[in-house]
């Protein structure tokens, strides 16, 4: 899709950078994509090759020594993401711990942007020792509870569409037991609403053909005269 909406922008004197809407995809099969850690584990984080959901996957080894540890996605996936309100974040999650489970509340997925923070709680933490899949639709109450302000008030969706529009950071948590642990994260997928773009091409088509007609009575003008 994305080399067809290319040559009608070219058609139009337009570029792909103009475009609103990001695919961003992290599979982690040949290395950390750019993923980094916040929280007790600041930065660089694991990549192993295997062990993924499947192939590679990242890691990271919290040091419990106090606060949440997140994966923070890279460059990719922030911007402009207006297209991918209605659609899902999909992505992979493991924990692997000791003993048995200690487990504490924390959001499990953060977004930022437009000056505004929302939060978003899975209704299951990942299984031990095994790949757990969640897709967090971007939506709002009545139709997909689960984001709200980082004060607790529920989220409206202008306020999610305000964050989606100039997301600025996306966090994954990492962390859920109390003490030693070790998150797993594998296959993140942020894509535009597949509509989006069928949209654009219709209307990109649209502009394209309205050019072409105004060159050709622009040359037939010239013609006559």
């Amino acid at each position: 899709m994305n080399s067809f909406l290319a040559r009608l922008l070219a058609a139009a004197g337009l570029s792909l950078s103009v475009l609103p809407l990001q695919a961003a995809v992290s599979t982690f099969d040949a290395g950390a994509e750019g993923w980094t850690a916040q929280g007790d584990v600041e930065g660089t984080i694991e990549w192993s090759a295997t062990g993924g959901n499947p192939g590679g996957h990242v890691v990271i080894d919290d040091r419990a020594i106090g606060g949440v540890t997140y994966f923070v996605a890279p460059g990719a996936f922030l911007g402009n993401q207006s297209g991918a309100l209605g659609t899902s974040l999909t992505f992979d999650l493991m924990q692997v711990y000791p003993g048995s489970p200690n487990q504490f509340d924390s959001p499990d997925v953060v977004l930022q942007g437009g000056g505004l923070t929302l939060v978003y709680d899975t209704p299951v933490n990942p299984g031990n020792g095994a790949w757990t899949s969640y897709s967090v639709l971007f939506d709002v109450p009545g139709r997909a509870p689960g984001w709200r302000l980082d004060s607790g008030a529920l989220a409206t969706y202008g306020q999610l569409a305000t964050v989606m529009s100039g997301l600025t950071a996306l966090r994954i948590r990492a962390e859920y037991q109390t003490g030693a642990d070790v998150g797993r994260l594998d296959n993140v997928v942020l894509v535009p609403e597949p509509g989006t773009w069928s949209m654009l091409a219709v209307g990109l088509s649209g502009v394209v053909v309205a050019r072409r007609w105004q060159s050709t009575r622009q040359r037939a003008a010239r013609d006559e005269a």
